[in-house]
């Protein structure tokens, strides 16, 4: 039962959507609808944590202050923590207007199009604690940030609660705790809390640091970023993680961004600090080794040291290189990767000396690029579809590249199937119920229904209806 207070209590670390819910269930009225009337002079007002626009009459009724209330309870530390100094006052600026939208847009999180949370998540032991000492549990600031599945404390696993506009909810106390935890889902639970207790990173040394940790593994020179490496591998790493939609959208094969590599781009650029979560956990080892890279400034490994070749002997090389193959009847593309010049050096040199160009035959016929489309419109995987043809992903790839049509296609077959999946899930685990309840269903099957709850909600109204018909 939730104690009644007179005047507002701030615990620490507490959410804004916290304080701002327990005022309003503390204002004894009719309906909440009216509690928000009397609270924050506005029904329709949206409480939430990450950038909330109500801060200027939240202060107002709290008695806290508005830099604290940002600072400390909500997630803006966290998201701008990444930002140049002018994107986070102007962020700021327009938080303190009531215009959120506008603060998401200066951000990028809205271009960036990686979706925000859609459940309040808490752990167990923590709101255990908190009703034991203070009477009440409430939501903390660590708890809700992207891909935290895990408690910083007690390295338990967080409960999910899908948020609902128009009813304030709470942590609920008597949850077992489950300590079925990855060693990646820890790592990136620790990094996610240190970001959250950070200040500000500064953007050209943050990119230093991933620059020279990528130099030393061997994913880039101090020329140019091994891309495909790069993000092969960290599809790797992330693997568990590939069921989350916005890892997936950041490191799918098909994908349209340039991602991890665009971390460089544009020095004025601003990324979602899920991006650079996923980079730091992939590069570091563990917290402390990320801060020591980016404070101390890792020195790059010498590997060998020799002199200097001046640059018109190594392009003399190169070309004298590609001539030799030219005369040996070489193909295009394989002169290109022997002797590391482009496609017009060699055309230019093949011209220059007479030599025809020999045409490589296509590796994918127009009957087999035929197939892979016939495959890619049914929705197989791309590794399913090369083993079948006997070619590698890339090729199959680039066969979809160009293809907008079917790339929706796909997308919608992954949607479908993954609803099924999930519908099919949550109707099992009801029959393996002794007693069923919504809210014991809800625990058992939690990841298929809140994906239902984001995505199918008209069915799993619909369902809950039919088998609950007395809730």
């Amino acid at each position: 039962m939730r104690m009644k207070q007179i005047y507002p209590r701030i615990y620490a670390e507490e959410t804004v959507y916290s304080i701002a819910s327990r005022l309003v269930l503390n204002d004894v009225s009719s309906s909440i609808s009216q509690s928000m009337l009397n609270v924050f002079d506005n029904k329709n007002i949206q409480l939430d944590s990450i950038l909330p626009s109500f801060i200027n009459r939240l202060s107002l009724v709290s008695g806290c202050s508005h830099g604290e209330l940002l600072d400390k309870h909500s997630l803006f530390q966290y998201y701008t923590l990444f930002s140049t100094e002018s994107v986070r006052a102007q962020a700021r600026a327009l938080l303190l207007k009531e215009n959120s939208l506008d603060a998401f847009k200066a951000l990028g999180l809205l271009a960036n199009r990686i979706s925000c949370h859609d459940v309040h998540q808490f752990c167990p032991l923590c709101a255990k604690e908190q009703e034991e000492q203070l009477g009440e549990a409430y939501w903390l600031r660590a708890h809700q940030l992207p891909l935290s599945n895990t408690c910083y404390r007690h390295h338990c696993r967080l409960v999910s609660i899908p948020k609902q506009r128009k009813r304030l909810v709470f942590p609920s106390v008597g949850y077992e705790p489950s300590f079925a935890i990855s060693t990646l889902e820890h790592k990136l639970a620790s990094f996610n809390y240190a970001f959250s207790q950070a200040h500000h990173f500064d953007p050209a040394r943050l990119r230093q640091a991933y620059a020279v940790r990528l130099i030393n593994q061997g994913l880039a020179t101090t020329r140019f970023v091994r891309h495909s490496l790069w993000r092969e591998q960290m599809r790797v790493y992330f693997d568990e993680y590939m069921s989350h939609d916005a890892v997936f959208k950041l490191l799918q094969n098909d994908a349209e961004y340039a991602f991890p590599a665009s971390i460089f781009y544009n020095d004025e650029a601003n990324h979602h600090p899920l991006k650079h979560l996923l980079i730091c956990t992939f590069l570091f080892e563990h917290v402390d080794d990320f801060i020591d890279a980016y404070t101390q400034k890792e020195p790059l490994k010498v590997v060998h040291a020799e002199p200097i070749t001046p640059q018109s002997e190594i392009d003399a090389l190169r070309q004298s290189t590609a001539l030799m193959l030219l005369k040996q009847g070489l193909p295009l593309r394989q002169i290109i990767q022997v002797a590391d010049v482009s496609a017009a050096t060699v055309r230019n040199i093949a011209r220059k000396h007479s030599i025809s160009l020999k045409k490589q035959e296509r590796k994918v016929s127009d009957s087999i690029r035929r197939g892979i489309t016939i495959q890619l419109i049914i929705g197989r995987h791309v590794a399913d579809i090369a083993n079948k043809f006997n070619l590698k992903k890339g090729d199959v790839e680039q066969v979809l590249s160009g293809q907008p049509i079917i790339k929706e296609l796909r997308r919608r077959i992954r949607f479908y199937r993954h609803r099924q999946q999930a519908r099919r899930a949550l109707i099992a685990t009801l029959y393996t119920l002794k007693t069923p309840t919504i809210t014991l269903l809800r625990r058992s099957a939690d990841k298929e229904y809140v994906w239902l709850f984001k995505r199918d909600k008209p069915w799993l109204n619909s369902f809950k209806k039919f088998y609950f018909k007395s809730g």
